[in-house]
């Protein structure tokens, strides 16, 4: 079992990898999160994001951002881009995906991800 579908009320497209022309999955249930507050993990990680989603955990949603050390540019090139609510919403880069309540009935994926059109200061 995953997350039920009544806590993801949008949808969203899947590319591999970024800037693909087509959709590898369409119509994929969600729920959309903005998450600006996440400094702290930040420092640490060297990763940021803008917002978060959460999905069932069979889907096939996958991250690929690399950092080349004592670099500080993240290179997105291999990462899912996700476009909501389809083809025609916002552009998100895929950055981090991590299982939430592994072996529990409420399994699901939680996808971080860095809005395309935004800027961001940095830490």
């Amino acid at each position: 079992m995953s997350i039920p579908q009544s806590l993801l009320p949008t949808t969203c497209d899947i590319y591999r990898p970024f800037g693909a022309a087509t959709p590898l999955q369409t119509g994929v249930a969600c729920r959309l999160v903005p998450d600006l507050n996440n400094r702290d993990l930040v420092r640490s990680t060297g990763l940021f994001w803008t917002h978060y989603i959460d999905l069932s955990d069979s889907i096939d949603i996958r991250d690929g951002v690399t950092r080349t050390v004592g670099v500080n540019n993240l290179t997105y090139a291999d990462g899912d881009e996700v476009r909501i609510p389809h083809a025609l919403g916002s552009r998100y880069v895929v950055v981090w995906v991590e299982m939430r309540n592994r072996g529990d009935a409420t399994q699901y994926q939680r996808a971080y991800l860095l809005r395309h059109e935004a800027t961001w200061p940095g830490p």
